[in-house]
């Protein structure tokens, strides 16, 4: 698969420069050539929530291995990673919930969809890293590689609740009426966003923020 080449791209800073509505309309776009090729080999539509594993197989040729991730202080809390070499998505073998699981794969795809020049790519295949693997940064306090993992993060959001299948959900849930936008509790609605999307709470919310959707603020249960 072609990797995405864009001019906002700063080589001073190794990253991105890129809008929430300029990764939104990459993950349309990686979507739809999803959607044609789940059509064209199984001929069926995709399933919801999608299958992340299936997904990265497809657009990139990439497979999904669970493995104990070594880890240090300033690492405790990584969940997965890219090995280009082999086209392997790593996720820890410790977690053990599918909500984090799915949103660990779907931000290694945010990687892959967004961070073309990070890798090196032979006949589209994508065949190792031209410097420093991204979870081998020096210092998570580096401004490139937070911006690249908030892109990554808003690329998952993105692609697993999309903004299409949001608001088609939204009227069947009768949450737009007359092309008018209900402000609703996400503590009644959240187990069936959470069934049709398969986000945790926190990333459901972050999502619905990006997309602009009003939530009526209310206690966790």
């Amino acid at each position: 698969m072609k990797m995405r080449i864009t001019k906002n791209w700063n080589p001073l800073a190794d990253s991105y420069q890129l809008t929430k509505q300029e990764i939104e309309s990459q993950v349309l776009s990686d979507l739809a050539k999803y959607r044609n090729k789940y059509s064209e080999k199984y001929g069926k539509a995709i399933p919801s929530p999608i299958d992340v594993d299936n997904y990265v197989k497809e657009l990139w040729g990439f497979n999904v291995v669970f493995e104990k991730i070594e880890t240090n202080s300033e690492d405790k809390d990584t969940l997965g990673f890219l090995r280009p070499e082999k086209q392997e998505i790593v996720v820890n073998e410790s977690c053990d919930n599918q909500r984090r699981i799915s949103f660990t794969i779907a931000h290694e795809a945010g990687h892959l969809s967004l961070h073309g020049p990070l890798f090196i790519i032979k006949d589209n295949i994508i065949t190792g890293w031209k410097s420093l693997p991204i979870h081998k940064s020096t210092k998570k306090s580096d401004i490139s590689e937070t911006r690249r993992e908030w892109q990554a993060n808003v690329y998952a959001g993105s692609m697993l609740a999309s903004k299409f299948e949001v608001e088609e959900f939204l009227r069947e849930l009768g949450l737009i009426k007359d092309q008018t936008l209900i402000p609703f509790s996400l503590n009644e609605f959240f187990p069936k966003f959470e069934e049709r999307f398969g986000l945790s709470r926190q990333a459901l919310e972050i999502r619905l923020i990006h997309l602009g959707i009003p939530i009526v603020k209310s206690k966790t249960v």
